[in-house]
């Protein structure tokens, strides 16, 4: 996965034009390859706020940005997707804007990739499959005035069921450091 990382990287802040991002973990270890979602160089209009690719998520690399993700974020883009597809078998069409990825960290940062089929644009030098889709954006909801709302429901549940688990464990954690800071103080007392 060095060379995907290394294709993203390229994409985003040198001359490469389109890099694959393997969306299918059992077919990247047998070479079949069927579905591929390609991270482009494509544009952005400041003016309109507008665009797609890297130049349009390179906004979001700026620190306190709208929508702000870090470079180990984008880098490991494409390990992110696999991990969305693992769970939710594929992704999320609204009808609307493509296809969507969706899903949130360890720190309850929520993530969105959407991806469309993109026709006629010259984007790429070598031509796409018919199931071959780009990736238009990519952002988190860090810095926005309100927390990301998933729009896949599956997604939208698969959080919710996560949630007691998190609460829990933090806790749990609170329990330990009260129990933890009373048998200090107590041992200090015996003093």
């Amino acid at each position: 996965m060095q060379k995907e990382k290394r294709g993203i990287y390229n994409v985003t802040f040198n001359e490469k034009k389109s890099t694959p991002l393997n969306t299918d973990l059992e077919a990247i270890e047998n070479a079949i390859i069927d579905y591929v979602v390609h991270y482009v160089k494509g544009w952005h209009n400041i003016r309109r706020d507008k665009g797609l690719g890297s130049e349009h998520i390179k906004l979001h690399l700026e620190p306190n940005s709208q929508g702000q993700i870090t470079l180990e974020e984008l880098l490991n883009l494409g390990n992110s997707i696999r991990e969305y597809l693992k769970v939710f078998k594929e992704p999320f069409d609204d009808d609307k804007s493509g296809k969507v990825y969706e899903w949130e960290n360890n720190e309850g940062v929520r993530f969105r990739v959407a991806t469309d089929k993109i026709k006629g644009e010259g984007l790429l030098t070598a031509p796409l499959s018919p199931s071959d889709e780009i990736i238009i954006t990519f952002y988190s909801d860090r810095n926005l005035s309100q927390r990301m709302e998933f729009k896949n429901p599956k997604v939208t549940e698969y959080y919710a069921n996560q949630t007691p688990q998190k609460d829990k464990s933090f806790f749990e954690k609170k329990m330990q450091d009260f129990t933890i800071n009373k048998s200090i103080k107590n041992k200090s007392l015996e003093r």
